[in-house]
């Protein structure tokens, strides 16, 4: 599915919807849509809208051919295929040419996550080292930052987190924010707790995999492919 990152709250949970329950939507009316969502039908049109299609069942076609093509391979392989296919990707560029002109000021970065995003934070903070930047990881929820006597003004803290809403990750971003560092997140979705505390967010819209209701099996190509990134562009 299209993309655009300016939309609004209820657009974004509209979005939002569509996105993890395909299937259903493809079987459903546009009227059925507003019903479930509690929102007026108007209110999907100019989703629809800002996402780019001109009717209803321009989506559902759309999602239909997505749907084909994710029968013939695994889900993996079809989630980067979407990821680096998708129209985003040209947003990144003005956001990495602010990213290096924070990492011009920084002294240490500090990657910060909790869970798998937290193995991811070990990964990152060595692409760092390995271009020439000093940088750890923090995976501990309850790190006591603000009992620090540094100055964090001359640090940027890279946060990972899928959803952006976990309540341990959201107290520490405050905490660094109070100290005065600089705040850069890797989120699913720009539309959350974490991207909105953030100085610059890089969002990449995948569907969440989440089962047992804890355990989330979203893919985290797009965080390695954005980690490399930045890691690259500290050399610029």
């Amino acid at each position: 599915m299209r993309k655009n990152k300016k939309l609004t709250a209820t657009q974004s949970q509209i979005y939002n919807y569509i996105v993890a329950n395909k299937e259903q939507v493809i079987t459903i009316t546009l009227r059925e849509l507003a019903q479930i969502l509690h929102v007026a039908p108007a209110s999907v049109v100019r989703t629809l809208t800002a996402l780019g299609y001109k009717h209803y069942y321009e989506l559902q076609s759309q999602i239909r051919e997505e749907l084909s093509r994710n029968k013939v391979v695994d889900d993996i392989t079809y989630q980067a295929q979407y990821y680096f296919s998708a129209n985003f990707l040209p947003d990144y560029e003005e956001k990495i040419e602010q990213f290096k002109q924070f990492a011009r000021e920084t002294k240490d970065f500090i990657f910060f996550g909790i869970g798998t995003s937290g193995d991811l934070c070990d990964y990152g903070a060595r692409q760092f080292v390995n271009n020439g930047r000093n940088a750890f990881a923090i995976g501990d929820p309850y790190y006591p930052i603000e009992l620090s006597r540094d100055s964090y003004q001359n640090k940027t803290v890279i946060v990972l987190s899928v959803s952006g809403e976990g309540q341990p990750t959201i107290d520490q971003v405050k905490h660094f924010r109070e100290q005065g560092a600089k705040i850069v997140s890797i989120t699913n979705d720009e539309d959350n707790t974490i991207a909105n505390l953030s100085d610059l967010n890089f969002s990449y819209h995948l569907e969440f995999k989440i089962i047992d209701r804890t355990i989330n099996l979203t893919t985290q190509v797009p965080v390695v492919y954005l980690l490399e990134r930045l890691s690259r562009a500290l050399a610029g």
